[in-house]
């Protein structure tokens, strides 16, 4: 394994407010706050540009101004500042996102969209956020709140993150970066721009950032390697008007941490995926869209025995996905529809794997060889259409109404909808939806190898969730309050639960009905031009029919400022707060509620040359989450105090 840094990025966000430091083309510091706001524009809502306070649902956008004013290098720190989001880290080293009580052992319930395509490994039906995604390359980040299903099917269950990578630039330039840390980090990076080619490369090596005296899933003292690496490659090309094409590529190599000290494991992956996107027409002539996507997943989980290194356990989880969609949208006043089809193949290419090492019964006499999946080398064919209206009732009234079908060859046919009213003058934006989704399971549930045990589980059902939503916004020129309540439910939860002479695990539909409410609250204020704060907080009550969930804090939240000291240099600070969180783990190490802060600034040293600095966790705070496996296992801890700099340079090369 090699060792990994990444890049420290200078963000900041402040939900739905642009940035007015950096703008390369425009002085923004002597507009108001309202008038900032009603620049930023969000698409991802409803298919079509459209100011976000004014957006169907609960929506968020941050931008590449935002991830410095925030102080963020990941894509998962930016979420932290989402009320309504807990993150969680997990024992693979990603972080599952827990929506408004949306309980996941991986990332499952969401939807992680890059530039239109849906980005999924599809043995765990999951995404993962942070250095494999670098904030790098990545222009904004929209954020959707509730079912959205209606729009993008299955897994848009609580919610999508849309990213959109940087636009081509009409001056051809060079961005080179470097960025060194605690924790052995050292990254580095450097992007080509120009009006019809983009390339960005980057590699980061560094240290996992977790104590020495960390726990295994089962409570014991674990010594394992730290040491991680991230290999980046973004091409982007437009031949022609209209027509562009991509390709990414990311390989990891990181410690599966928090396992038994008898071992070492590691997790090796690496995504490929090549994307044609074509438009032409506008809104009120027509407007088609159409995307062809392939991506080709593998990962290779292996464990070593740690006295003799002896490679112990591997399993691999390589699968293909393709797919195409076509949409069009057209303006009829007071009337935009949008309607489309698409298409979705995927495929188990390998998923075989050997056992020779089992941390409860040592080397077994004979080696065990095996699929993960009870049908190896399976193929699925789904299919979706759909059409949606925004119909202006009136100038400060519109109505927002849409339905998509989807068939699974293996789950059958599923309808969804939503419909969402918007209200909004000057200062006042009310906003009322009801929408459902779904989830369907992915290979490791329905497809799940049991090991040394008969019995067969039942065949599963999607998971359906829905949603009642009232959102308030009220508008000040140096200020904005954001209020937002919901209500929902949960049929055929997925469960993960032992099979009955305990040899294995299964996953079952639960017979109970999942409830969640509460209400989040974002405020922003400005002070002056040069003082921006944002506080954002969260409440949430969860049950079922035996009682309330465990693993969720009751409230959440988050306070960020930043002071633009002179015109080339910024201060900020931000904090995350967690109430404590209740669990089921048969360890003592529970979940407190805790705060942690991060400082950080950025600024220009010349004209070319861009800094950023900051710690995380400055008072590096211990803390621990409930255990993603959901009962029986050691909590897991967040990462520790870090310390980074970065340094970029810039350079028009016309």
């Amino acid at each position: 394994m090699s060792r990994n840094s990444a890049i420290p990025l200078l963000i900041y966000s402040a939900f739905l407010i642009p940035n007015p430091a950096s703008a390369a083309a425009q002085d923004f510091s002597d507009m108001s706050l309202k008038e900032l706001m009603a620049m930023d524009v969000f698409t991802s809502a409803s298919l079509v540009p459209t100011q976000a306070s004014k957006a169907p649902g609960t929506v968020y956008n941050f931008n590449r101004d935002d991830f410095r004013r925030f102080g963020v290098r990941r894509l998962d720190d930016l979420l932290q500042f989402v009320p309504g989001l807990q993150l969680n880290q997990y024992r693979k080293r990603h972080r599952s996102i827990w929506t408004r009580g949306v309980l996941n052992r991986y990332n499952d319930k969401m939807v992680l969209m890059v530039d239109g395509v849906r980005k999924r490994h599809l043995y765990y039906n999951d995404f993962s956020l942070g250095d494999n995604l670098p904030l790098d390359y990545i222009d904004s980040v929209e954020i959707i709140l509730g079912p959205a299903s209606s729009l993008y099917g299955a897994n848009a269950f609580a919610g999508i993150i849309s990213v959109t990578t940087r636009e081509f630039s009409d001056t051809e330039y060079l961005e080179a970066g470097v960025e060194v840390g605690n924790h052995q980090r050292r990254k580095g990076g450097v992007l080509y721009n120009s009006n019809n080619l983009q390339i960005f490369a980057s590699q980061l090596q560094q240290d996992a950032p977790f104590s020495a005296d960390r726990k295994t899933f089962i409570g014991e003292d674990s010594l394992q390697p730290l040491d991680e690496d991230y290999t980046n490659i973004h091409i982007k090309a437009q031949p022609f008007a209209g027509l562009t094409l991509q390709l990414d590529y990311n390989r990891s190599e990181t410690p599966f941490l928090f396992i038994p000290n008898s071992q070492n494991a590691f997790i090796d992956s690496d995504n490929l995926s090549l994307s044609a996107h074509y438009e032409m027409g506008s809104l009120d002539e027509g407007q088609l869209q159409s995307t062809f996507y392939y991506q080709q997943d593998n990962a290779r989980e292996y464990e070593q025995e740690r006295q003799t290194q002896t490679l112990g356990y591997e399993e691999y989880q390589n699968a293909t996905m393709a797919g195409a969609s076509l949409t069009l949208l057209q303006q009829f006043e007071p009337h935009t529809l949008a309607g489309g089809i698409s298409w979705q193949y995927e495929k188990a290419e390998r998923t075989d794997y050997a056992r020779r090492f089992h941390y409860s019964s040592y080397f077994l006499a004979l080696p065990e060889n095996n699929n993960l999946l009870s049908e190896p080398g399976i193929t699925n064919n789904d299919g979706a259409l759909f059409i949606q209206d925004i119909w202006t009732i009136h100038p400060n009234l519109s109505l927002t109404a849409g339905v998509r079908y989807d068939y699974f060859e293996r789950f059958g046919g599923y309808v969804n909808h939503r419909e969402a009213l918007v209200y909004s003058d000057n200062q006042h934006t009310w906003k009322f939806q009801y929408g459902t989704a779904i989830r369907t399971p992915g290979f490791r549930e329905y497809l799940k190898v049991l090991e040394h045990t008969n019995f067969k589980p039942p065949a599963l059902n999607a998971e359906r969730i829905t949603q009642t939503e009232l959102g308030y916004l009220y508008q000040w020129d140096q200020a904005s309050l954001n209020i937002n309540l919901f209500k929902s439910h949960i049929d055929d939860f997925i469960q993960e639960e032992p099979t009955p002479d305990t040899f294995d695990e299964y996953f079952i539909n639960s017979s109970s009905v999942y409830r969640m409410q509460g209400v989040e609250w974002l405020l922003n204020l400005r002070p002056s031009h040069k003082l921006n704060t944002r506080l954002g907080l969260s409440y949430l009550e969860t049950d079922i029919d035996d009682g309330s969930l465990p693993y969720l804090a009751s409230w959440s939240g988050s306070l960020q400022a930043d002071y633009q000291l002179t015109p080339n240099h910024l201060i900020g600070a931000s904090m995350i707060y967690s109430s404590s969180r209740s669990d089921t783990n048969g360890f003592a190490d529970n979940a407190q509620s805790f705060t942690t802060v991060n400082l950080f600034g950025s600024g220009r040293l010349t004209h070319q040359l861009d800094y950023s600095l900051g710690i995380d966790n400055l008072f590096n705070k211990h803390i621990m989450d409930p255990a993603a496996d959901f009962g029986g296992h050691y909590n897991t801890e967040r990462s520790e105090r870090e310390l980074w700099i970065r340094l970029q340079w810039n350079h028009d090369l016309l």
